[in-house]
């Protein structure tokens, strides 16, 4: 006699607690310039002629005379926020008919948000790893790949360089996943950690001991990724950090009194909409954010590239 079968007794339906859902794990464009929420979408800021505070130009005074007379040179120049938007139609239908654990409107929100987050990491770093716009910058050679390379030293000159154009101590570095699996491993720095150079345990905090080896109070490791392909068509996967590492000095918020190598000038921040089109039977999801990452004084960063 025949048994049923599996397929018989069993009608296959959506688990409730597990969809695979994929989104990058940390962005990190919004930790590496300061943010600075402004009132207009383009304006302008001042900026101070550096050679000016920087001269020394103080000198005797005879008695019965004037002190000699010091002045600074003062231009401004200009940023403009760009709006990115992103909308996500969700027909009546599909809201009607999913199975749970599917949230169709809050999946649809989630989706378009990650939209922005990903838009504004590559708009951050195409100016923090962009060519041609920071005052210094190298190629490492040999790279990093190779034992023979010096990374140490490679970085000390970076930081070198800034600290001698700004009189400033270099507070962050950012390095692209690509090439921070080199760094990390390069065996100078691990002698440097097995050495005692830092208080922490390499194994639990890898980025703060390779920190800590190169006088860095941070380093930022850039972990997301992008695809380039179109809709349907063949996905192509890439980091968006590349293999590159920036040094810089950058302030902690907005300052009238110091440099920082970059700002991220905020107009509108994120705000989710949602509308009808009654046409269509849906609603669609929408979220908008204006802003403008700008390098704001180049020779306050150092690029490192190709390594």
């Amino acid at each position: 006699m025949a048994e049923p079968t599996a397929q018989q007794v069993h009608i296959d339906t959506a688990l409730t607690n597990v969809a695979i859902r994929y989104s990058n794990g940390a962005y990190i464009a919004d930790q590496i310039f300061p943010n600075i929420p402004v009132q207009k979408q383009t304006d302008k800021y001042f900026v101070f002629a550096k050679a000016d505070w920087y001269r020394d130009d103080a000198g005797v005074r005879a008695p019965g005379t004037r002190a000699p007379r010091v002045d600074y040179n003062l231009s401004t120049s200009n940023y403009t926020c760009l709006e990115y938007a992103a909308a996500k139609p969700v027909p009546d239908e599909v809201v009607e008919n999913a199975d749970t654990p599917l949230q169709p409107m809050i999946d649809a929100t989630n989706y378009v948000s990650e939209k922005l987050l990903i838009k504004k990491e590559i708009d951050v770093f195409s100016v923090v790893f962009g060519s041609s716009v920071w005052s210094a910058s190298a190629t490492a050679s040999p790279t990093w790949d190779d034992d023979a390379s010096d990374p140490l030293t490679d970085i000390e000159t970076g930081v070198y360089t800034v600290e001698a154009a700004i009189g400033r101590t270099v507070n962050t570095g950012v390095i692209g996943r690509g090439l921070w699996r080199y760094l990390k491993n390069h065996p100078d720095v691990i002698d440097r950690i097995k050495g005692g150079a830092t208080p922490s345990d390499p194994a639990l905090l890898q980025t703060a001991a390779v920190a800590a080896i190169l006088d860095l109070p941070r380093l930022l490791v850039a972990r997301a990724i992008k695809n380039t392909g179109e809709e349907l068509a063949t996905a192509s996967y890439s980091l968006i950090g590349g293999a590159y590492l920036w040094v810089g000095y950058v302030t902690t918020g907005p300052s009238i009194s110091e440099p920082s190598a970059g700002y991220t000038f905020s107009w509108r921040n994120p705000v989710v909409s949602r509308f009808r089109e009654d046409q269509e039977h849906q609603s669609v999801v929408e979220i908008r954010a204006s802003w403008d990452a700008k390098a704001t004084a180049s020779d306050a960063g150092y690029l490192i590239s190709a390594a």
